[in-house]
């Protein structure tokens, strides 16, 4: 059984938002899924809110994935909102190893998030 697609929507703001499902694995298969629904909502680069309070786990090629060539131009920022002390490790982990282009930072809350993007 797959995975269920994450939401993505542009709010009124300009910001793109991407919601994974719940107790979400994130995969290269996801993450391919992610930017062509990312591309469909909006091909220009602009600043991202991720709410990952619902991801489980990543995959290695899927952190890739998040900094390569193709996808690292149109992500002007990135703001990651986490409620668990897990998923911030996650995220902070990705932020050192995979070194996104892009300044990011993860937030507990959306509002801070929304406010820094």
């Amino acid at each position: 059984m797959s995975e269920p697609d994450p939401e993505v929507w542009m709010g009124d703001d300009g910001i793109l938002r991407v919601q994974y499902p719940q107790n979400c694995h994130l995969t290269l298969a996801l993450m391919e899924k992610f930017h062509q629904k990312r591309l469909d909502v909006c091909s220009e680069p602009c600043a991202l809110l991720v709410h990952a309070e619902t991801v489980a786990s990543a995959e290695y090629e899927a952190q890739q994935f998040a900094s390569h060539e193709e996808v690292a131009p149109l992500v002007l920022a990135m703001g990651i909102i986490v409620k668990s002390v897990f998923t911030r490790a996650m995220s902070e982990l990705f932020m050192r190893f995979h070194k996104p282009p892009y300044p990011t930072r993860v937030f507990t809350e959306a509002r801070a998030a929304l406010e820094w993007l």
